[in-house]
């Protein structure tokens, strides 16, 4: 079954999708704790969220620099 199936049935039994992101207590909360020491795999477990989520918070904190996908190669 291809993934548009998929979502228009889940659309049609409202379904809730994905959380959009973080709200502020919880930017504040993914940033005090990437300063501890804890990845952002962990962070967005512990938060339910994607890691995508939990990165966008920590580059807009400005925690981590945005180098984009291969600055970690140069």
């Amino acid at each position: 079954m291809h993934r548009s199936t998929v979502f228009s049935h889940l659309r049609r039994r409202n379904v809730p999708s994905r959380r959009p992101g973080l709200c502020p207590d919880e930017r504040a909360e993914a940033v005090r704790l990437a300063r501890a020491g804890v990845s952002m795999r962990a962070i967005a477990r512990r938060m339910g969220v994607d890691r995508k989520a939990v990165r966008a918070a920590l580059v807009e904190a400005g925690v981590i620099m945005d180098g984009g996908p291969s600055a970690s190669h140069r």
